[in-house]
């Protein structure tokens, strides 16, 4: 066989195993989405029976242990403004309450308008998104966080979606 059908050949084998594992980052990236996605939608979705049970690991840090008394029970919104929860450490837990302490003032206040109480959901939602990326080290949290925040300030400001 001439040199340049061997360098042609080496060539078509570098293309393939290049798309190769292309398709495994790809299938990978999916796979984290489609994760994210069920995870984020068992929030959003969840009803108040659901949200009192803890699980046995943090859905942020993914610290497991088969000791309940590990983890606490972590509002989204806080306390106030829904009941949607999500198990956390205590470690994470108490990262994500000292972010919702230096949210809008009105966050201390109970009875809020519907709009706010979304706009603290959806601001609950990114602080957890951003602290699981930091957290796994997956940036594609992150990503998704930075897409749902453009919607807090509109939801402050009582404007209609």
């Amino acid at each position: 066989m001439s040199e340049q059908k061997l360098l042609f050949l080496d060539l078509m084998d570098l293309f393939i195993h290049s798309n190769d594992k292309l398709g495994e980052i790809r299938d990978d990236l999916n796979r984290h989405i489609d994760e994210i996605s069920v995870w984020i939608n068992c929030i959003y979705h969840q009803i108040k029976q659901e949200s009192r049970n803890k699980k046995n690991y943090c859905e942020i840090c993914d610290a497991y242990s088969s000791n309940s008394t590990s983890f606490e029970l972590h509002h989204v919104a806080g306390r106030k403004h829904d009941f949607r929860m999500i198990t956390v450490c205590k470690q994470c837990h108490r990262i994500l309450s000292d972010k919702q302490k230096t949210r809008d003032c009105r966050w201390w206040m109970k009875n809020q308008a519907e709009n706010i109480r979304k706009a603290f959901f959806l601001h609950g939602i990114y602080n957890i998104l951003c602290l699981k990326s930091k957290k796994t080290g997956n940036s594609i949290y992150e990503e998704y966080a930075s897409k749902l925040v453009e919607q807090i300030p509109i939801l402050l400001k009582g404007e209609s979606q």
